[in-house]
């Protein structure tokens, strides 16, 4: 970004205590009709409804539906929504030249905004997705992941753990899915990343690495991915940083409040150097200004903090007190 220090540039003093990341608890996305979303989510792509977390989640008046996909939860709020739903076909190619302007959402969920999900085999999702009509794109570097999208253009990946095993350096246990339990079609594992759209790498860089302490491992990111990007592990789960074409309105004036957007939520083991960090001289001179946040409680009464990324992207932090940061667990990695 123009005029964007480095956090090399502003000495180690300025650096905020480590956070302490758990991984991705929860995804939240916006529905048009929340009880047509489950249907789909559950009857399409064999996902098991969750209404425990939607009531610990809480959705500040919305209506809402959840569903799980092994030790994650997925959030559908039915609440007004700036983005475009509708693919634009028009942008099908896998490198959009500079200047590029999305008119909607691009034919390959893989270029857009999403999330990835393990599952046991790609088999029985795609024969659902074929006998329902519902579109779906197989990934453009022959990984075994397939990319599909609901009604309202958010965008799912799913693949086997061997599609993600090596894009990591931190693999748990819990995303090897089992075999899907009688009448059944699919076996869940969880999510190993989630893909966010920004307008400059550098820029992601400074806040989620140098900010909030995010570790990178682009060295693993594939060298023949023709955009600019990132994978950043935070914890046990991952961040891709997709530097393309975004259709949505990506300042925080054109989002919907604080609790009302789509977002990715991950856990802490503390708050307090999320807070920090945010507020850290560091971020001012990165940013050139004072980073807003909100502090609230989930449904459950966990302490938590919302706030935008530099590209409007909606980050939730909860507070979890019982995780064991990875560099302290024996025997290998804890699942949050």
């Amino acid at each position: 970004g123009v005029g964007l220090q480095t956090a090399s540039s502003l000495g180690e003093s300025s650096s905020p205590a480590a956070v302490e990341y758990g991984g991705i608890t929860h995804v939240a996305v916006l529905v048009g009709d929340a009880a047509a979303a489950r249907r789909f989510y559950t009857g399409v792509l064999g996902m098991a409804v969750d209404s425990e977390s939607c009531e610990a989640l809480g959705a500040r008046g919305a209506s809402a539906a959840c569903v799980r996909v092994g030790e994650q939860t997925i959030q559908l709020l039915e609440l007004p929504n700036p983005d475009p739903t509708d693919v634009d076909p028009e942008y099908s190619m896998s490198a959009p030249p500079q200047g590029y302007v999305a008119e909607g959402r691009p034919v390959h969920a893989g270029r857009d905004r999403h999330v990835a999900i393990t599952l046991h085999d790609l088999a029985p999702l795609k024969a659902s997705l074929e006998a329902n009509e519902v579109p779906y794109t197989m990934s453009y570097s022959g990984r075994q992941a397939l990319f599909t999208r609901d009604a309202y253009g958010n965008g799912w990946e799913f693949g086997p753990p061997v599609t993600y095993r090596g894009a990591t350096r931190l693999f748990p246990p819990y995303l090897v899915p089992p075999q899907p339990a009688p009448g059944e079609a699919v076996g869940w594992g969880g999510i190993p990343h989630v893909g966010l759209l920004v307008a400059d790498t550098p820029r992601a860089k400074a806040f989620y690495c140098d900010v909030l302490g995010m570790r990178d491992e682009t060295d693993l990111r594939p060298v023949k991915l023709p955009f600019a990007g990132l994978f950043l592990r935070c914890g046990e789960s991952q961040v891709h940083i997709l530097q393309l074409p975004n259709p949505d309105p990506n300042t925080a004036v054109a989002r919907p409040a604080l609790g009302e957007d789509r977002r990715t939520a991950y856990s802490v083991r503390s708050l307090a150097p999320v807070k920090a960090a945010l507020d850290s001289e560091m971020c001012r001179h990165l940013f050139g200004c004072k980073w807003a946040y909100e502090e609230r409680a989930t449904g459950a009464g966990e302490a938590a903090l919302l706030c935008k990324d530099p590209d409007a992207n909606e980050l939730m932090f909860v507070e979890d007190a019982s995780i064991t940061p990875i560099a302290e667990a024996e025997g290998g990695p804890v699942t949050p």
